[in-house]
């Protein structure tokens, strides 16, 4: 616990000014709360359209919204328990995890294949990963997108120390991209789309490089234990979400459109560069998500956060690997809305 409060205390002094924006999205008599936490800077059409339909009002849930710049800041808030929920990466989920955060992943939201990519000037001479050597490479150190670049380095035949790093945050990318104080960034939506309409050329994305990411719904261990009514209200509304995305993707949206100030074209294609895909609740419980029940340790997602934890480690942003693993994954809530939606 001791190093869990000093790691929250660091992480805190690097997050003043970052508190988030408290914003109501309904509450009435004898609805359950329920507080959720989730990035400005990326793209989530479900959480838009569940809010913005009222998806969540009609399961019985009052929802409050919680904004913040990046994944990364809700970890102190889950540890004071000012959020029951998340949608983060997978790389603060390991960190809050492997520093001895309360928390459990409940279900890949998302998965991406092109969503985060490595984009770059034409005019400075990149066609290709070995071309990179010597460039000044935009990337949030820590975070997937650097690793993300390590492993496009690695097979180009590269090491990190070959190229310039400029630690950047996102959303400040694409102005030093148009500044030219970078050659090429490492990035997700929707800055890596900025960059493209400035004219940067995609090089490498998580497909073409062989690996996977995506985005997950993090829990308070203490929530999920002693709201469990509210946790199923949740998932059936995120069900109903999904099934309303299939039958209508224009519909649906346009919430997310909306909030980050896109027309309806624009962000159909800024989708469809992501090539996303929502796993359904059964798909969480097999082995190339969550696992089948009791098989977790053997799912490709876990095999991944172990690569990510050794990353982190490497990169000095955690101390250790988590020594155990398997209190990091819960599917009980999962099965427990499956079993009573099969009745």
């Amino acid at each position: 616990m001791k190093r869990l409060a000093l790691w929250l205390a660091l992480l805190g002094s690097l997050l003043l000014g970052a508190a988030p924006a408290w914003a109501q999205a309904g509450a009435a008599q004898g609805k359950l709360p329920i507080r959720i936490g989730f990035q400005t800077g990326e793209v989530n059409v479900l959480l838009s359209y569940a809010v913005q339909s009222g998806l969540f009002e009609k399961e019985g849930l009052a929802v409050t919204l919680a904004q913040f710049p990046a994944g990364p800041a809700m970890l102190p808030a889950l540890a004071a328990g000012e959020v029951d929920l998340a949608w983060m990466g997978e790389f603060p989920a390991v960190t809050g995890y492997a520093n001895g955060l309360p928390i459990e992943i409940l279900f890949m939201e998302r998965i991406d294949a092109t969503n985060v990519r490595l984009v770059a000037n034409p005019a400075a001479g990149i066609a290709s990963l070995p071309d990179l050597k010597g460039k000044r490479i935009g990337v949030a150190i820590g975070s997937t997108s650097h690793y993300h670049l390590l492993r496009a380095l690695a097979q180009a035949g590269l090491k990190a120390e070959d190229v310039r790093l400029v630690n950047l945050a996102p959303a400040n990318m694409p102005p030093a991209y148009a500044a030219g104080q970078i050659d090429a960034a490492f990035v997700w939506e929707p800055n890596v789309g900025a960059m493209e309409r400035m004219g940067a050329k995609p090089i490498a994305s998580t497909k073409s490089l062989g690996m996977i990411t995506g985005g997950v719904w993090v829990a308070r261990k203490a929530f999920v234990t002693g709201s469990g009514p509210a946790v199923q209200r949740f998932l059936k509304a995120w069900d109903r979400a999904q099934k309303d995305y299939a039958d209508d993707p224009a519909a649906v949206r346009a919430a997310e459109a909306k909030r980050i100030g896109m027309g309806g074209p624009d962000f159909d294609a800024l989708v469809a560069g992501q090539s996303v895909a929502h796993p359904s609740f059964r798909q969480t419980l097999t082995a190339d998500f969550l696992g089948a029940p009791g098989q977790e340790m053997d799912s490709r997602l876990m095999k991944h956060l172990h690569g990510i934890a050794a990353f982190l480690v490497a990169e000095k942003r955690i101390q250790a690997p988590p020594a155990d693993w398997s209190g990091l994954f819960d599917t009980k809530p999962i099965q427990t809305y499956l079993a009573g939606a099969s009745q």
